[in-house]
């Protein structure tokens, strides 16, 4: 009887020893089975398992300012400088732009390079651009002293030297060739010169207002006359 309960209870405990083990394998197998899966899908976070490299941001012209605003110039012949600055979609400075300098006005103000010229009284409004952006800063000039009833202008090789002259009511601005090429001095409307090398040429200025003039035999040679 005693060997008979002996065999019984060895049988009972080498099945629960059998199940322990086979229930230890299942999870060791369910294991592997899920670190496998979360190693597949980190893997296919990107085609080479990184992560994406971030591409480099390239700088954009987005804005444009001048400095100072806005200039008062006390008589004809002062100057002031402008500068221009350019910048990116991020706000930083973009130097090497390429800027184009323009008055409203030359008869008041001339500019170049963003030195501005007081020519006479009056008000003028300076451009620059670059590329599509442009910007704008206020000139005014205000002269006590009277503008001269008499000017000169030099005729020289491909320019009129001032290129801007300022003259009273009434006044009269007189031409004279001094290079070694033909010129002319031609007014949209009015008395011109003739085209010559040497010699002048002189006109008066009945109406006030601001008067442009060219040369037709070299472009870009240009002058203006203001009269007040």
């Amino acid at each position: 009887m005693m060997l008979r309960y002996l065999r019984k209870s060895i049988e009972v405990t080498q099945v629960h020893q059998s199940n322990w083990i086979r229930q230890k394998e299942s999870r060791v197998k369910d294991f592997h089975a899920t670190a496998v899966l979360l190693i597949g899908l980190t893997a296919c976070g990107s085609p080479s398992g990184g992560t994406t490299p971030t591409q480099p941001v390239i700088p954009v012209p987005t804005s444009i300012a001048i400095s100072p605003s806005s200039v008062t110039l006390t008589s004809p012949g002062v100057d002031a400088f402008l500068t221009a600055t350019v910048r990116d979609q991020s706000g930083a400075l973009m130097s090497n732009q390429t800027l184009t300098w323009t008055s409203s006005d030359e008869g008041v103000a001339t500019v170049s390079g963003g030195d501005v010229t007081a020519v006479a009284n009056g008000s003028a409004t300076v451009t620059a651009t670059s590329g599509s952006l442009s910007a704008q800063a206020s000139v005014k000039v205000e002269s006590s002293s009277p503008p001269p009833s008499t000017a000169n202008v030099t005729v020289s090789d491909n320019a009129f030297n001032p290129s801007a002259t300022r003259i009273a009511l009434g006044g009269q601005v007189t031409w004279t060739w001094s290079g070694s090429r033909s010129h002319n001095v031609t007014f949209q409307s009015g008395a011109s010169s003739a085209t010559q090398a040497s010699g002048t040429f002189s006109r008066t200025f009945n109406t006030p207002g601001s008067f442009s003039y060219q040369c037709t035999v070299h472009s870009g040679m240009q002058g203006s006359v203001s009269v007040n």
